[in-house]
């Protein structure tokens, strides 16, 4: 990792920049070194991914049965895929991912301590680049106007100081920027595709990103070579970016006038009071928190699902004062060239602060249990379902030794678990068929396309 950068002067910790065209990135990480080991696994498993997938399209070309249509279809996937692997490492070159290792004599004991949301990975919103600055088919106008809708009450609203918590690809940032005149606007996020990919286009360049529908609509849609372009770009220190986790914000108390947290509240994997207290913190009283997006809570804990009078409620009670509130029907991520799209009640909201509230806590994305080795193992019940599971696929695959057959194994696990034969060949053909179906197999392996 670069040495150059920010220092804590508490901790010492140092906080390394990259640079990105025209900008300097800060990584403001709580564990810098365990975040970048993190990115780096996340862009190998990305790379060993494109590779299998483009052995899978290599061999299907290979099947002399093929028609002269399905050739040419196949060659301009494979063709795709080729061009979107060396679009993403050059894109991510700043972060020097795939250098040689230099931190192969830190402890990384504490990494379980300070590691990402597993839900965020590096191809989690790559859609969302080309609604962003792709496609040009009018969400990013509707989702603008949205927003702009919770401001009717504030006339001559200006955003001044504007900090976006997980700005992704900062589309709607830019757009925000613009209108309301900041005086500065900081977007932050915690993935560095879609960051860097949004410095690069708001600065005035053109990036070229491979799209590959799930669903094409014709030939000519299997994959698409996007443009990736700002309306106008946007020069200076007045629009800053910030790789950092939202729910670990780096900022002083009251830094800023306006939040924006833009498809956040629901997918942060803490209880939505945290995330309300983290926006609390970095607003100075009479600040504006702007809200948009969908309320889909999937926690583990139902307690945190909140509805949408629930979210109301909440944010009321942690020191704000809710002035506009709006439900809206909006198309979501309809590609041009797919089959599929989606649309979306989003939920918009702004509210002005009124006073502080209780600091966040530290975000923990993992039970201490897992994180603090010496704690008692909870005797959950899904364990004691999984066993049982897990013991027979684990008896399953290693009885695969390049010469046994479907019926062999299924004898075999029929004598060790005292099963009928057709059951145990019907468990040998769902965890077969599982695996293939997920794509964990090599041939079936392909990356995340821009359906994710």
């Amino acid at each position: 990792m670069r040495n150059d950068g920010l220092v804590c002067g508490e901790c010492k910790t140092r906080f390394p920049t990259f640079r990105n065209g025209g900008a300097r990135i800060p990584w403001l990480f709580r564990d810098p070194e365990g975040a970048h080991l993190e990115w780096r696994a996340r862009l190998n498993g990305f790379l060993h991914a494109n590779s299998a997938e483009q052995a899978r399209l290599k061999d299907a070309l290979n099947d002399a049965t093929r028609s002269r249509a399905a050739t040419e279809r196949l060659t301009q996937l494979l063709n795709a895929r080729e061009a979107q692997r060396k679009q993403i490492v050059e894109l991510l070159g700043p972060l020097h991912l795939g250098g040689p290792r230099t931190d192969s004599h830190l402890d990384r004991s504490g990494l379980l301590h300070s590691r990402l949301p597993k839900q965020q990975e590096l191809f989690s919103y790559y859609t969302n680049i080309f609604r962003d600055w792709g496609w040009d088919n009018g969400e990013n106008e509707k989702l603008f106007e949205c927003v702009g809708r919770t401001l009717q009450t504030e006339p001559g609203f200006k955003a001044g100081r504007m900090l976006t918590l997980g700005a992704g690809a900062c589309r709607l940032s830019y757009d925000l920027h613009r209108h309301y005149q900041a005086e500065l606007t900081v977007a932050l996020d915690l993935n560095p595709l879609l960051l860097f990919l949004g410095s690069r286009v708001i600065q005035g360049d053109a990036v070229t990103l491979h799209e590959v529908p799930i669903a094409p609509l014709r030939k000519s849609s299997v994959a698409v070579a996007r443009t990736c372009v700002a309306p106008e770009p946007i020069s200076g220190a007045a629009f800053a970016f910030v790789l950092a986790d939202a729910m670990a914000s780096p900022f002083k108390p009251g830094s800023f006038d306006t939040v924006l947290t833009p498809w956040l509240i629901d997918v942060v994997p803490q209880d939505f009071t945290e995330c309300v207290r983290v926006v609390n913190r970095v607003l100075k009283t009479g600040g504006i928190w702007l809200n948009t997006g969908s309320l889909s809570f999937s926690h583990r804990n139902e307690a945190w699902c909140y509805s949408e009078e629930e979210v109301l409620k909440l944010v009321g009670t942690q020191g704000f004062e809710v002035i506009s509130t709006e439900r809206v029907r909006i198309p979501y991520l309809q590609s041009p060239a797919s089959a599929r799209g989606g649309v979306e009640h989003t939920f918009n909201f702004s509210a002005r602060k009124t006073a502080d509230t209780e600091s966040p806590k530290r975000p923990q994305y993992l039970p201490r249990w897992l994180s603090e080795p010496q704690r008692v193992i909870p005797d959950l019940d899904e364990f004691v379902v999984a066993a049982g599971t897990y013991f027979l696929k684990a008896h399953i695959l290693a009885a695969i030794d390049g010469k046994r057959t479907v019926d062999e194994i299924a004898a075999l696990v029929a004598r060790h678990y005292g099963l009928q034969k057709i059951e145990a060949k019907g468990a040998v053909l769902r965890l077969l068929l599982e695996l293939y179906g997920s794509n964990s197999l090599p041939k079936a392996n392909s990356p995340p396309d821009s359906a994710s």
